[in-house]
């Protein structure tokens, strides 16, 4: 395995282990908030994250296919 293969292995995981903190500080600071106690609101993350999600994973799909 080359330092470079190393390297990139280390970066990926920083990467998964920081996305975990983040989503878990987002997480809280929703929670945190009145408003995200309400079901509308709760609703209404719902259907922006599903939004985001698809849209995002249409654009990694249109880009591999290319």
């Amino acid at each position: 395995m080359t330092s470079n293969t190393k390297r990139l292995l280390l970066a990926e995981l920083v990467l998964i282990v920081a996305g975990v903190f983040v989503f878990r500080g987002l997480w809280m600071l929703l929670d945190s908030l009145a408003v995200m106690h309400h079901p509308v609101a709760l609703w209404v993350s719902l259907i922006a994250g599903l939004g985001a999600s698809v849209w995002a994973l249409h654009g990694l799909l249109r880009e591999s296919g290319k």
